[in-house]
């Protein structure tokens, strides 16, 4: 079951962590069959759906626009200074920072739009309208899915069985379709075409590897949720060792600093360095226009301002009363 702590959810994080892994296996390793189909497009998906659910978890608990808004801004940022590192890793901080943002206010709508939203991003997507190794609309979708996730699935043992047995026949079921059934551009299965089958199916499958994750995950475990606690740190280290080490140095030295530095700390060194920023950054903004709003009820507050003897500025006579009579 999952298992809730006073600022982490085990399966979430067990979830995040298996996102990692796959892109660690997808960078690093160029398996064929089933195995390589597993790792095709399936674990970046699965990335953003799950930064939907923290979106989602982190407005629940107060999170503001402005707080996603910065957090967008700061991964968008650090974005061109991975692409700096010579390697062929596609870098995926570019499309999360900019869904983000754009998301920012999606975590406070109501399911019902937010559902009806993912419909005209997939066909978006499959339309392949910004074309991208991480298509913007898929990404949409899968966040907004993850927040659906949040509200609709997690703590019911239920949907979450549903869930997992459902994302997990998908998977097998569009891998089928990649190797079997041709399409039409439109429709592509393919991991990171974006296409409506890649769309959906991701989605699925997203959502049947949380489930999983949250119906299996345990409070007593500490190296994959640590993993997961941190994803951006390793995320990072990963794309800066990717031309030097291979995949087990990768998994083996991941693993053992998320569990040695989370025993000491409360989060990893970029995580710290994120909130700090976001907290800072969505303070000044939330200030500046609650000053703003502030001053704005006291204009329209404010009596009539009297200038001079003139009766310049003066409202003309009867103006007020007119008013209070339009209101009843």
């Amino acid at each position: 079951m999952q298992s809730r702590n006073p600022s982490r959810i085990t399966g979430i994080d067990v979830a995040r962590a298996v996102a990692l892994m796959g892109m660690f296996f997808s960078h690093l390793t160029f398996p064929d069959g089933i195995a390589g189909q597993l790792i095709y497009g399936f674990p970046s998906a699965l990335f953003a759906f799950v930064a939907g659910v923290s979106m989602s978890l982190m407005a629940s608990k107060g999170a503001t626009p402005a707080h996603f808004i910065v957090r967008g801004v700061a991964l968008s940022a650090l974005h061109p200074l991975l692409a700096f590192v010579p390697t062929n890793i596609y870098i995926v901080l570019g499309t999360l920072g900019v869904c983000m943002i754009v998301l920012a206010w999606a975590p406070k709508w109501d399911s019902r739009w937010l559902a009806a939203l993912t419909v005209p991003l997939a066909v978006l997507s499959a339309f392949q309208v910004i074309p991208a190794m991480y298509s913007p609309a898929m990404w949409a979708v899968l966040m907004i899915a993850g927040m659906l996730f949040h509200r609709h699935v997690m703590g019911n043992v239920a949907r979450l069985a549903v869930g997992a047995v459902t994302g997990l026949a998908a998977i097998a079921g569009v891998i089928a379709v990649r190797w079997y059934v041709p399409l039409h551009w439109f429709f592509d299965a393919d991991g990171h075409t974006g296409g409506l089958v890649d769309v959906v199916g991701s989605t699925a499958a997203s959502v049947g590897i949380t489930a999983s994750c949250c119906l299996i995950a345990q409070p007593w475990q500490r190296v994959m949720p640590r993993m997961g606690a941190m994803p951006l740190t390793l995320y990072c280290l990963h794309v800066v060792t990717s031309p030097f080490i291979g995949i087990w140095p990768t998994l083996i030295g991941s693993a053992v600093m998320a569990t040695l530095w989370l025993q000491y700390f409360p989060r990893g060194p970029l995580e710290e360095g994120l909130r700090r920023v976001v907290a800072f950054g969505a303070s000044e903004i939330n200030t500046k226009f609650s000053k703003e709003s502030m001053y704005g009820r006291k204009a329209i507050d404010r009596p009539d301002a009297r200038s001079d003897g003139a009766g310049r500025g003066r409202s003309p006579l009867g103006a007020r009363d007119g008013e209070r009579h339009l209101r009843g």
